[in-house]
C-alpha cells in the first residue's frame, strides 16, 4: 500500500511539474514568439525574427547569474524595464534588432516568471 500511495505522489508531482513546462512554454510562444524564435526553427520565423532567440536568451543570462532566482528576476526586470546598460549581447545585436520595447501591461509577472524558468530550464536545447 505504501508502494502504491509513493507512486501516486510521485506521478502528480511529475504531472504537475510537465503542466507548468508547458504553461511556460505556451506563454512563451504567445507573448514572446512574434518577435523571438520560439520552438522549431522555419524559413517563415527565421525571416520575421525580430530579436535574438530565446535559447541565446537563457543562455546568456544563465551565464551572469548567480542562481535561477536571479536570472528570473534579471529577465522580469530587463522585460518591463530594457536599457541599454542592462543588454546583454554585443552592440551589433542591438544594431540589428533594437532595443525591446517594455511589456508592461502586456505581460503579468507571474507570466512572465513563468515564461523565464522555461526559456531558463531550455537554453540549452
Amino acid at each position: 500500500m505504501k508502494k502504491i500511495i509513493g507512486m501516486v505522489i510521485l506521478f502528480l508531482l511529475l504531472a504537475s511539474q510537465a503542466q507548468a513546462i508547458s504553461e511556460g512554454e505556451n506563454l512563451a510562444n504567445e507573448k514572446c514568439g512574434s518577435c523571438h524564435l520560439m520552438g522549431q526553427i522555419t524559413k517563415e520565423k527565421l525571416n520575421r525574427m525580430a530579436a535574438p532567440p530565446y535559447w541565446i536568451l537563457g543562455k546568456k543570462v544563465k551565464a551572469v547569474s548567480k542562481n535561477e532566482e536571479e536570472a528570473v528576476n534579471f529577465i522580469v526586470d530587463y522585460v518591463y524595464n530594457p536599457s541599454e546598460d542592462k543588454m546583454l549581447f554585443p552592440k551589433e545585436t542591438k544594431e540589428r534588432f533594437g532595443l525591446m520595447p517594455s511589456l508592461k501591461g502586456i505581460v503579468t509577472e507571474d507570466e512572465l516568471r513563468s515564461i523565464a524558468k522555461y526559456i531558463l530550464d531550455n537554453a540549452s536545447k
